[in-house]
């Protein structure tokens, strides 16, 4: 016989609610809605800050490109010093 780890087997060990009735199903379905538009939440603010996070990244590339762009006049003049 195989032992279960310790949090199935606890999970094993618990009562067994009674079948669901329609006051109970109702309640899942109002639950699975209410988690579905807190999920469709979360996703437009993620693709919100990914944004926000994909433009300040452009803009930093930017400024790295423009700073390289700025020094490349002066590696030239150490090379040929």
């Amino acid at each position: 016989m195989t032992r279960l780890p310790a949090y199935l087997s606890a999970l094993a060990a618990k009562p067994r609610a009674a079948p669901w009735g329609p006051g109970t199903m109702e309640q899942i379905r109002a639950e699975l809605r209410e988690l579905r538009d807190e999920l469709d939440t979360l996703r437009t603010q993620h693709k919100r800050e990914i944004k926000l996070l994909m433009n300040e990244l452009d803009e930093e590339k930017k400024m790295r490109l423009s700073l390289q762009v700025s020094q490349e006049p002066l590696d030239v003049k150490q090379f040929r010093s």
